[in-house]
């Protein structure tokens, strides 16, 4: 009998009510995961269901793992059989298994990388007749990743007949998709719209898989797109049996097409008879940290859903330091975490620093490394991204399915061995397509110098009479370190000034492959590896905390740490300045410092800079973030650049409701004194006379009030200001 004793009342109710749709509100650190896996459990142990019919998704394979590996810790091995995965593993395998019905080989199926996907809308923006310098592929990716997300085909893009823009996107997104095609390929975006089409356009497909999942959950349901939502409702429509599990203010990622109105409304409509449950109970952060941060997303409508009370102590209060400019404020993130190490019994591991965007992160890098403090840096750039990791797929690839034209053009001179880029564009047919025909056809051409014809020879023997050979007889991990050492990869990385980073995203990579070294994959671990990577993301990953973590606050949802600094708390910082004109845009703003606070369990310091430095390194002044106003002063401690405690000022009485009037004097001031600069120099672009750095040779900055042009005392105190702090 499954032992519930442990769970508190709200989640008791919603692990014992197992059949129908079920709406569960749990708010930051309230005990959603475990709420979820006991209910799985006590379906399992009540004899509702068999193992095979329960599906549960989340966002990560992580996540998903530590789904299972609760679920067995409750009812055993029957856990194993049920079904925890990510939305896009999920719709990938439901595409490997009946993307016949929509044209697809699939058991080929390939899902490419965004270098590859660029390289394709590089081409469909020529063959719709567009000038190919003026049109962002980044941008084209962005918006037609977003309208996958949201199930729109090429004619949904034209509103407005005879509109270029317009038509220029769906000419261009037609044309990819059918480029897509040709290749037995779809992007990452494709993976849900696709399942979904699929499910709409097969009636039998969908019945059999509604019979086979009849039980499904699903987790962070206020970060699904409309299309994973979609994907969802077509699953359980036939059962009804349904349990979300989310948090409104919890939704961060609507730039990657996460949809809050799937959790406030669609749910809602769909299964109107659904109870909602909300876990009211916050295990992780102190009282203080819990009440300042509900209190910066008080006036969202929606923020009584996920209203908790702390279950532990008050905690100590909220740290709060102004200092003069960024180096400053990495200075004192710094000091203060030798003086929580060296103290106050903490580890470095215990420490996060969050922040908004990625270059934030380069200052506190540099000031850490000088003061040889430890640290990790989570999300600084992508890890299957990277040229190495890509590199090695695209060999693995290649070994699997030798029509894989995108992936042996990547290789094909990797390491170089003279097969150049004049040597290859003789080879492409007109469709700028590289294929084994076409490398099998370097023997046969008289234009090409010996040298050239010899190397070709060589790598085709490499691929045909070794690797691929091999790939088909050897374990995953043994064929990985065979392809390395054969390839000459491991020696060429040596040779490079960032060989020992390359050497250990390889060894992560086949901890990666590791997994795929048992029975269950002996006979196709390499098309079950590629299956798998294809919808991996960093999350994935496993992140060994050696010191001081270094993250932005996307980069840490589901994370959580004993003390936490908000470094940039600042207008135009954060919130960020593409926020400001845009209310739902300022709005998820709000949620993200709530996420970011609630990281925090027992201490949690928030920082802002009088003055920052753009992206080319000039000093621009920053009035201190508006979310800083919301919280109660009595909540908070100011600290001086040196980390004492100084007067912080009067409390708020009950009568001053608002924020303003109850934010601690020192935001008053700030404000007061950036209106007042500001006014005299409306560029709001380094109109301090001077700041105190602890660099003494920083330049000081002056403006000429007629031209408003930017002058410094020195040529070598600028490149002080842009280069190491003190």
């Amino acid at each position: 009998m499954l032992d519930l004793s442990s769970l508190n009342d709200q989640q008791r109710q919603a692990v014992e009510r197992v059949d129908g749709p079920l709406l569960v509100l749990a708010g930051a650190g309230s005990g959603k995961t475990r709420t979820l896996t006991y209910r799985i459990a006590n379906t399992l142990e009540r004899g509702l269901a068999s193992p095979h019919s329960i599906l549960a998704i989340t966002f990560t394979r992580k996540a998903a793992w530590e789904i299972r590996r609760r679920i067995m810790e409750l009812v055993g091995r029957a856990a194993a059989d049920v079904t925890a995965t990510t939305f896009h593993s999920f719709a990938f395998k439901l595409l490997s298994a009946e993307g016949g019905t929509l044209g697809f080989n699939p058991a080929k199926l390939k899902v490419l990388d965004g270098s590859e996907t660029r390289r394709l809308l590089a081409r469909a923006v020529k063959d719709a007749g567009l000038d190919t310098a003026r049109w962002s592929l980044d941008d084209l990716a962005h918006t037609l990743e977003r309208a996958k997300d949201n199930l729109y085909a090429p004619k949904d893009f034209v509103r407005v007949p005879g509109d270029f823009y317009e038509e220029s996107i769906a000419k261009v997104y037609a044309r990819y998709q059918q480029l897509l095609r040709e290749r037995n390929a779809v992007d990452y975006g494709d993976l849900i719209r696709l399942a979904v089409e699929l499910l709409r356009s097969n009636a039998s497909t969908l019945t059999f898989y509604q019979n086979l999942f009849r039980y499904v959950s699903i987790d962070e349901f206020q970060d699904t797109s409309f299309a994973q939502y979609q994907l969802v409702r077509h699953l359980v429509w036939r059962s009804q049996n349904i349990c979300c599990v989310g948090s409104p203010v919890q939704t961060i990622y609507t730039w990657r097409g996460a949809d809050i109105n799937n959790i406030l409304n669609r749910f809602r409509a769909d299964f109107p008879n659904a109870p909602i449950i909300g876990l009211r109970a916050n295990y992780r952060s102190t009282a203080t940290i819990l009440d300042a941060a509900q209190a910066v997303v008080g006036d969202l409508p929606y923020r009584d859903e996920d209203l908790c009370a702390a279950s532990g102590q008050r905690g100590e209060p909220i740290s709060l330091a102004a200092l003069s400019n960024d180096w400053n404020e990495a200075n004192y993130i710094a000091a203060e975490i030798g003086r929580l190490v060296g103290e106050r019994g903490y580890r470095h591991e215990d420490v996060a620093i969050l922040y908004r965007t990625r270059p934030q992160g380069r200052k506190l890098e540099q000031v850490l490394m000088k003061r040889e403090i430890p640290y990790t840096l989570v999300g600084d750039r992508r890890f299957f991204e990277r040229r190495e990791i890509r590199d090695v797929v695209a060999y693995l690839r290649v070994c699997y399915d030798m029509t894989d034209s995108a992936a042996l053009q990547r290789v094909v001179n990797v390491p170089p061995r003279g097969l150049g880029q004049t040597a290859l564009e003789k080879l492409q047919g007109a469709d700028d397509e590289f294929s084994f025909a076409a490398l099998g056809g370097f023997n046969r051409r008289d234009d090409l110098p010996p040298k050239v014809r010899q190397a070709a020879e060589q790598f085709a023997e490499l691929l045909f009479g070794e690797l691929t050979p091999a790939s088909q007889t050897m374990a995953l991990p043994q064929f990985f370190d065979f392809l390395l050492e054969k390839t000459g990869y491991t020696t060429w990385i040596e040779q490079g000034s960032d060989a020992k980073q390359r050497a250990t995203n390889l060894k992560i990579l086949r901890s990666v492959v590791e997994r795929f070294d048992g029975p269950q994959s002996k006979d196709n671990a390499l098309a079950m590896f590629l299956s798998d990577i294809a919808v991996m993301d960093d999350d994935d990953l496993p992140h060994e905390a050696n010191g001081v973590t270094l993250a932005t606050v996307h980069a840490v949802k589901g994370l959580e740490f004993p003390v936490v600094f908000i470094a940039g708390l600042e207008e135009e910082v954060f919130p960020h300045v593409k926020s400001l004109k845009a209310p739902i845009a300022l709005e998820e703003e709000q949620r993200l410092v709530y996420v970011a606070m609630t990281r925090a369990e027992r201490e949690l310091y928030l920082t802002w800079a009088r003055a920052r430095a753009n992206g080319d390194g000039e000093l621009r002044d920053h009035a201190p973030s508006r979310f800083l106003a919301r919280i109660p002063r009595e909540l908070l401690q100011r600290r001086a650049s040196d980390g004492t405690v100084v007067q912080l000022g009067r409390v708020a009485t009950d009568g001053e409701r608002d924020p303003n009037r109850a934010a601690p004097p020192i935001l008053h001031e700030a404000r007061t004194e950036y209106a007042a600069r500001s006014s005299e120099n409306p560029d709001g672009i380094g109109a301090i006379a001077s700041v105190d750095r602890l660099d003494p040779d920083f330049g000081k900055v002056f403006y000429d009030s007629k031209s408003k042009q930017k002058r410094r005392a020195s040529r070598r105190n600028r490149r002080s200001a842009r280069a190491q702090p003190n």
